[in-house]
């Protein structure tokens, strides 16, 4: 069956209106709830390198009078029995737990031209100072898949202030300083309060897991990320002893 010209144009129009109807009446992405676990579980464990993977410290090129002669290398992390520290341990998939006991602002430092903390878990739409706690200029450069991007200067004893709500989703983000090419450090963004990293000696704990089966992700940012399974049962403690590989 053929439709006459002015007939199709008016199909058209109301499919597409009915369309972006749909599109903008569409739920938003779930978020997470806080509420009262009953029962709940713990994960517990450690992460290991498996081969050998050290880092040299890395010599500074500039401003050596406020940065020093040269600055650890932190992208990889490797204690005693080859423990991994900095190793994000989360679990995927929980919509409704715990409440966040990450705080709802946070403090992040340019000092002796490094990124410290290192690795920082953050919670989605909280604040965050960044610090400039150097003689020496520096600039705040996130990177990211759209969680947050920013490229901006800060003087000595100066901060960029990241405001509320600015962070809106989950997610991983880059920071680099562009005026000292060896600064790097990272935010990850939850995306539920069920987020670990790994101490000085590889060693992780969440708890308040409500029972269930889950995947968890293990993400380091040299080595990439692999993905686990496990099963939280009601009041007990269940183990996730992991290996990494060097690439």
């Amino acid at each position: 069956m053929s439709f006459p010209s002015m007939q199709f144009k008016t199909l058209s129009v109301l499919v597409s209106l009915l369309l972006a109807g749909a599109l903008s009446t569409a739920p938003a992405m779930a978020s997470y709830t806080e509420g009262a676990v009953s029962n709940g579980g713990s994960l517990k464990g450690s992460v290991k390198l498996s081969g050998s993977g050290a880092n040299a410290n890395i010599k500074v090129t500039k401003d050596q009078a406020a940065c020093g002669d040269s600055v650890s290398n932190d992208t990889l992390v490797v204690g005693k029995g080859n423990t991994l520290a900095n190793v994000i341990v989360e679990i995927q998939g929980i919509s409704k737990g715990k409440k966040w006991d990450l705080p709802a602002k946070f403090t992040y430092d340019q000092k002796k031209c490094a990124f410290a903390p290192h690795v920082m878990i953050i919670r989605p739409k909280a604040e965050v100072e960044v610090k400039n706690s150097d003689s020496v200029k520096h600039n705040v450069h996130t990177i990211s898949k759209g969680v947050f991007n920013v490229n901006k200067t800060v003087a000595p004893g100066k901060s960029l202030k990241v405001k509320k709500n600015k962070i809106k989703k989950s997610g991983t983000v880059k920071v680099v300083c562009d005026l000292h090419s060896w600064m790097g450090g990272w935010w990850i963004v939850a995306e539920n309060p069920y987020i670990a990293m790994t101490d000085a000696s590889g060693n992780f704990e969440i708890k308040d897991i409500p029972p269930g089966k889950y995947k968890v992700r293990l993400w380091q940012e040299k080595l990439g990320e692999q993905i686990q399974e496990v099963e939280i049962k009601g009041g007990a403690a269940a183990t996730l002893n992991a290996s990494m590989a060097a690439k």
